[in-house]
């Protein structure tokens, strides 16, 4: 292989300039000490001694010349062709402004250590600090080691042998690897955020918000509790500026169907109660109102109002038995799913919209995990370092729903612990994860 290599390297890019400066440009670029490795003329063409360019050390200027010779040979008439290009280049890259102060020359012509030793000594005598002269068989050496092969093969046309395959395997193998599975993982989060968006513009069947808690607790250990979150959307639509959905104990708290409700002990094992609300959007009347329910106490022209004022409007509630034993707790704002009669919120309506978390503080104490979930997909999922405990005191208009004796057990918000006021649903930095596969149709052969 190394003979096969050094006769491409005498005649087979015999009158084929530009291939012999890429091959060159190829060789220079695997040496570390060079850096930005460029042609002057990609195409070829006149370039007064300077055929590429690079950085020597990350901070010289370096120029480099091609001298190659056809048919070339180790005898004095092709030596003394080269001295004469040598001597050319390195007077053209003498005069040249900026002035290089390494200069680099690469010739098919074999040169003993002490012609090279020549050569330099003339670049010395120029001013350059430093001089390289890469001949046929310097050029042999790096085209033959593994990480020469590619540019061997490409402009000598020479493959690689199966011990040489071993070698550019062993070498390369899990960096080309890597670059597969990096490619074939970007291309699936690509097609995967492209479905992603196709079906956020479904209508939005369930939207939900599941708090883990660090351990699994008896429901004796978890009296009264109230899980609650806001979803103030980025953009009204249809007539709905912001969502509240919760959860707490005594099932028929929210009921508006019953008139007179059951007495009913405190805490999760005798019965939950959920409930869900929209704040209507009403650009007129819609002042210090519009602001997110848990934010308009930080906003400087309300400061001072700590008093929840938003007009919620009741819009689903519901009862369940209670639970023995509590590890996740989930609270969802659902739409009809059987006939809709008038256009409700899409998925992708959400995108960009902001997420706080509210909850008695003896139950935030608890969450370990928060993760939303919609349409099958889950869109945010919450370490407990990624959010923290805000102890700010806030009311809510909901409290008329409480007792002082639950509400002794105050509001809590869990706020992201970076310091931002809100979590926020962005479907343009993360990619959803599909929790489920569509079913492909089969179609059955006649019987």
């Amino acid at each position: 292989m190394a003979y096969e290599t050094d006769e491409r390297l005498k005649g087979y890019l015999d009158t084929n300039q530009m291939h012999r400066e890429q091959l060159c440009l190829a060789v220079l670029a695997l040496d570390k000490r060079f850096a930005d490795v460029r042609p002057r003329h990609p195409r070829g063409g006149p370039d007064g001694g300077r055929d590429l360019e690079a950085q020597f050390h990350g901070k010289e200027l370096a120029f480099g010349a091609v001298g190659f010779v056809n048919q070339a040979a180790d005898i004095e008439e092709k030596k003394k062709a080269i001295y004469t290009k040598f001597s050319d280049d390195l007077h053209s890259a003498d005069a040249a402004n900026p002035k290089p102060s390494a200069f680099i020359f690469f010739t098919n012509v074999n040169f003993t250590v002490g012609e090279k030793a020549n050569l330099v000594a003339q670049a010395k005598l120029k001013g350059f600090s430093f001089c390289e002269i890469f001949d046929r068989e310097r050029l042999r050496i790096a085209l033959d080691s593994p990480d020469g092969f590619a540019a061997r093969f490409q402009y000598l046309n020479i493959a690689m042998s199966d011990a040489e395959q071993a070698s550019f395997f062993a070498k390369w193998g899990d960096e080309i690897q890597s670059v597969i599975t990096t490619g074939f993982q970007e291309l699936h989060w690509s097609l995967s955020q492209l479905l992603f968006l196709q079906e956020a513009a479904r209508p939005l069947l369930n939207f939900q918000v599941q708090f883990k808690l660090d351990r699994e607790y008896e429901a004796s250990e978890i009296s009264h509790f109230r899980a609650f979150c806001s979803i103030y959307l980025r953009e009204p639509k249809l007539g709905t500026l912001a969502l509240l959905i919760g959860k707490t104990d005594r099932s028929e708290r929210f009921r508006t169907d019953i008139e007179v409700k059951r007495s009913e002990p405190p805490g999760i094992a005798a019965g939950v109660a959920s409930g869900q609300w929209t704040v209507p959007w009403n650009p007129p009347t819609l002042q210090a109102e519009a602001l997110p329910p848990t934010e308009r106490f930080e906003n400087s022209t309300y400061a001072d109002d700590d008093e929840e004022t938003w007009n919620y409007i009741q819009t689903g509630c519901g009862s369940a038995i209670g639970m023995a034993k509590v590890r996740y707790l989930g609270v969802s704002y659902s739409s009809s799913s059987f006939i809709r009669f008038e256009p409700v919120l899409s998925l992708i309506d959400f995108d960009d919209c902001m997420i706080m978390p509210i909850l008695n503080q003896s139950l935030a104490e608890k969450v370990e995990g928060i993760r939303i979930y919609a349409n099958g997909y889950m869109l945010l999922d919450l370490a407990r370092n990624d959010f923290k405990v805000d102890h700010s005191r806030f009311d809510l208009e909901l409290d008329k729903k409480f007792s002082e004796t639950e509400l002794a057990d105050p509001w809590v918000r869990l706020r992201p612990a970076d310091f931002s006021s809100t979590f926020r649903l962005s479907f343009a930095d993360s990619v959803p994860v599909r929790m489920f596969k569509s079913k492909r149709a089969t179609l059955d052969s006649p019987k």
